[in-house]
């Protein structure tokens, strides 16, 4: 069947207006007030029973897309001894991790274990950064790979998600360097986090322009553990893709999904099932296929332009 055909069936249906949705609602109610469908979040914002095209028209915002429709599938490794980073390092990349983020744990490590610590790993091809380093061993890391320590914007969640987003603002106008990276955890509150980060790039893009600076984000996400079951820890894994899932469709650059059983010591095979989630989202949800898979949504639509909103309001009296 031709568009056309398509076209002309949904032609046939009578169009109806927001007001005659909401008399059908009403009416099937019995007498209930509509107001009591109507939910108010930790953000003051009101979350009605549906919205509508005439909604979306008001409320959308015009959200910078990322440089590319994938992301980074990145990997963690704690560095305790160097022999088994590296080898850990080394396993995670065959095994179909893109990036690797070393963790110093704030130890001081000579030019010699660093380039032993990224022995073999194709830098070139592979994304390698560090985390909790010193300000001393700074340099011997920029010498050993260039652009290894971004500057990095780490926010807590608070008690909103727009507090989230306006201390991430704040923290991201207080560097000089305008080449950042700002790291959000993602929970299983599925549209709300997608909203959160369409809502991120479209604040920091309004920094930008205030600032007369190009515009440049690197979104990294990370699978929060906090809710996680020691108790029921295959129930993490499916906790594990829906927050990510959020993240991706929220238009993450990078992100890392920690082991379903880190509430218990990481496994090789919880890091193994956790980047199987990447790739299941990847090559066989092609999640990476579209470049914003949110855009025109009503509903999150609707959150982005309130949590933007909201955000900003904070962000301006912080």
């Amino acid at each position: 069947m031709s568009l056309d055909s398509y076209e002309s069936i949904f032609q046939q249906f009578p169009s109806v207006s927001a007001e005659e949705w909401k008399n059908k609602i009403i009416k099937d109610l019995k007498g209930e007030s509509f107001d009591k469908l109507i939910w108010h979040t930790k953000e003051e914002i009101e979350v009605l029973p549906f919205y509508t095209k005439e909604d979306n028209e008001k409320y959308q915002l015009q959200v910078p897309l990322k440089q590319t429709s994938s992301w980074q599938i990145m990997e963690r490794v704690l560095v305790d001894d160097i022999t088994s980073a590296n080898k850990a390092a080394l396993h995670a990349l065959q095994n179909g991790a893109t990036a690797i983020t070393f963790n110093l744990q704030n130890k001081s490590f000579s030019k010699e274990q660093i380039e032993f610590l990224v022995q073999d790993i194709l830098i070139d091809i592979a994304l390698v950064t560090f985390e909790d380093y010193t300000e001393e061993d700074k340099v011997i890391l920029e010498i050993v790979v260039n652009d290894s320590c971004p500057p990095t914007i780490y926010t807590e969640q608070g008690d909103s998600i727009s507090d989230e987003l306006a201390t991430a603002l704040k923290k991201g106008i207080q560097q000089s360097n305008s080449n950042l990276r700002f790291h959000f955890y993602c929970t299983q509150n599925y549209f709300f986090e997608i909203a959160k980060l369409r809502a991120f790039r479209w604040l920091w893009k309004q920094v930008c322009e205030l600032k007369q600076q190009p515009y440049h984000i690197f979104i990294q996400s990370e699978t929060n553990s906090k809710n996680f079951s020691a108790a029921d820890e295959y129930s993490n894994i499916l906790r594990n893709t829906t927050a990510a899932m959020s993240a991706i469709l929220g238009a993450c650059d990078g992100l890392i999904i920690n082991s379903h059983d880190t509430l218990i010591g990481e496994s090789n095979f919880g890091k193994n099932i956790a980047r199987n989630i990447h790739h299941i989202l990847q090559h066989e949800s092609y999640f990476n296929d579209i470049e914003d898979a949110a855009k025109g949504s009503y509903y999150i639509e609707y959150l982005t332009y309130q949590l933007s909103k909201k955000s900003w309001e904070k962000f301006t009296k912080l």
